[in-house]
């Protein structure tokens, strides 16, 4: 079983450079390093605006059956086979910059699959402020790929 997580900012935190940056650097980086630096333990992911929602457990261990099956495809990915939604918030394809965790060990969604976060991740960053102007960053980038 994997739990997929989505990246969310707060209104507020779209307005601090810190997040922009951040964001910009999971979407668009090049080097594979800079991954323990972003998702440092000393992150303070509240203050930043930052969170990441739990929005499914998908059956398997496979990270790209994870990321096809919370995408809409051919339909709203809530009706894909194997898949148990775990958010009443509007749902949104999983992208770059969103986690995949399987068996214990956190993934990024990266440009071109998928990179292991080399350090856990700070629990405060899975606890979502359960706030109705939490807006994905992730939705805005570029598509994957």
């Amino acid at each position: 079983m994997m739990q997929v997580f989505h990246c969310k900012v707060s209104r507020a935190g779209q307005l601090n450079p810190g997040v922009v940056d951040m964001h910009a650097r999971i979407a668009f980086r090049v080097e594979r390093q800079a991954l323990a630096e972003i998702f440092s333990e000393e992150a303070k992911w509240r203050d930043l605006g930052l969170s990441f929602e739990l929005v499914a457990e998908v059956e398997g261990d496979d990270l790209e059956r994870a990321f096809s099956a919370t995408n809409h495809i051919d339909r709203d990915w809530s009706d894909n086979p194997d898949v148990e939604v775990k958010t009443t918030n509007p749902r949104r394809s999983t992208s770059v910059g969103d986690l995949v965790v399987r068996d214990g060990t956190t993934f990024i969604v990266d440009k071109f699959g998928f990179s292991e976060i080399q350090r856990e991740m700070p629990a405060e960053a899975f606890v979502p402020e359960p706030q109705p102007e939490l807006e994905s960053v992730a939705a805005e980038q570029a598509p994957r790929g």
